[in-house]
C-alpha cells in the first residue's frame, strides 16, 4: 500500500497529511484546495472573509451566509452560551484588546476591559435558521472561530478523504490530529500520538495516546502567553471577567471520534480546577480527556487507562473501541 505524505503552511501553523490510497497524490492536492477555501471564508485575519462579512455588519444587518458556516456557528453558538465553560465565538473583542501571540500583546486597563465585556454575550449573536443569517445585535460585536474551525475543518477533510476510498491516514491542523482507520505502519495498528508536555519545551512528550480512527485535540496555557509587570498571562480568556482563565490546569487534550468536539471541549475543560474539569468531562457524551495539572500531575476520565507513559482507551469504551 503506497503512502503519500506532505507537510504546508497555513492558517499560521503546520499541517501534515499521510495518506494511503493509488491516488494519494490527487487527493492531498484536493484537501489542499479545500482547507485554503475555508481557511479564506472562516477566518478574521482576512478583511474580505464570509466571517468577517458578518462581523463587519454587527448591530446594521443580518448577513446570509453559506450553511456550512452557518451550521459551524450554530453549533458553536449553542456551546457559548453555557456559561458553565469558557468556550465562547462571541470573544473577538477580547482577543483583539489583549492581543496574545503578537508582538503588540498587552494588559488592557479595567475600563476597557469592562466597556468590552457586553459584547461579548453569545445570546446577542442572532441566527435565522430559513434565511440561514447571522446577525450580531450589538454593534463592534465579532465573531472568533479559532476554537473551533480547525477542528471542523478537519472533520470535513477526513469526510472528504473517506469519500473517496481512503482507509488509513492522518490529517494533523497544528495540533488537531484526526486518523482515519489504523496505521498499517505499526504493529500495534494504532497511530500513536504525544501529548506535549505544557511545562516543558516545546518537543518534550508527557504521555502518548494510541488512536485508531479518533481525534485528539489538546489547549493549554502554554500555547500562547506574555510576561507583564512580572506576571505570566496566557490566551485562555475568560468572557465573563474580560482576564485569562485563573486554573490548577495546564492543559486539556479531548479524544473523541470528531475533531469539532475535541476542539469546543479541550477549550470549555478549562474550569476553575482539575477535579472540576475530569467531573464535568466524565459526564459528557461521545469524549474523553487528559488534563495535566500545573503541578504535572496527569488525570484521565474514566474511559481512559493511563500506565504513566501512555494513555490506552479502555477495550470496553462503547464511544472510542477501535474499529
Amino acid at each position: 500500500m503506497k503512502r503519500y505524505q506532505t507537510r504546508f503552511q497555513m492558517m499560521g501553523t503546520f499541517i501534515d497529511l499521510v495518506l494511503y490510497h493509488p491516488e494519494g497524490e490527487q487527493l492531498i492536492k484536493e484537501a489542499y484546495l479545500r482547507l485554503s477555501h475555508y481557511a479564506q471564508r472562516f477566518t478574521v485575519n482576512q478583511p474580505d472573509s464570509e466571517l468577517m462579512r458578518v462581523n463587519k455588519n454587527a448591530g446594521i444587518k443580518p448577513v446570509v451566509v453559506q450553511p456550512d458556516l452557518f451550521q459551524l456557528i450554530k453549533t458553536a453558538r449553542t456551546m457559548s452560551v453555557d456559561t458553565n465553560n469558557v468556550f465562547n465565538i462571541a470573544i473577538g473583542p477580547l482577543v483583539k484588546t489583549w492581543r496574545i501571540g503578537f508582538k503588540e500583546a498587552r494588559v488592557p486597563g479595567r475600563e476597557e476591559i469592562s466597556a468590552k465585556l457586553p459584547l461579548a454575550d453569545p445570546q446577542n449573536i442572532i441566527l435565522n435558521e430559513q434565511k440561514q443569517s447571522v446577525y450580531l445585535s450589538l454593534p463592534d460585536m465579532e465573531i472568533d472561530l479559532g476554537a473551533v474551525a480547525k477542528g471542523y475543518f478537519a472533520d470535513q477533510i477526513k469526510r472528504q478523504l473517506v469519500r473517496a476510498g481512503v482507509q488509513h491516514g492522518f490529517i494533523n491542523l497544528g495540533g488537531n490530529v484526526l486518523t482515519i482507520g489504523h496505521s498499517p505502519d505499526n504493529a500495534s495498528q494504532a497511530w500513536n500520538v504525544g501529548i506535549q508536555n505544557p511545562l516543558s519545551d516545546r518537543g518534550a512528550i508527557s504521555r502518548v495516546v494510541a488512536l485508531n480512527d479518533a481525534s485528539m485535540v489538546t489547549s493549554g496555557i502554554n500555547e500562547r502567553f506574555f510576561y507583564a509587570n512580572g506576571q505570566r498571562y496566557h490566551h485562555l480568556l475568560n468572557t465573563r471577567t474580560g482576564m485569562p482563565v485563573v486554573t490548577d490546569i495546564a492543559s486539556v487534550t479531548i479524544i473523541s471520534r470528531d475533531s469539532v468536539a475535541g476542539d469546543i471541549w479541550s477549550t470549555a475543560g478549562f474550569l476553575p480546577s482539575v477535579s472540576d474539569a475530569v467531573a464535568c468531562l466524565n459526564q459528557q457524551a461521545g469524549i474523553e480527556a487528559v488534563v495535566i495539572s500545573k503541578q504535572g500531575e496527569t488525570h484521565v476520565t474514566r474511559g481512559l487507562v493511563d500506565d504513566g507513559r501512555n494513555v490506552f482507551v479502555r477495550p470496553e469504551n462503547p464511544v472510542l473501541r477501535a474499529g
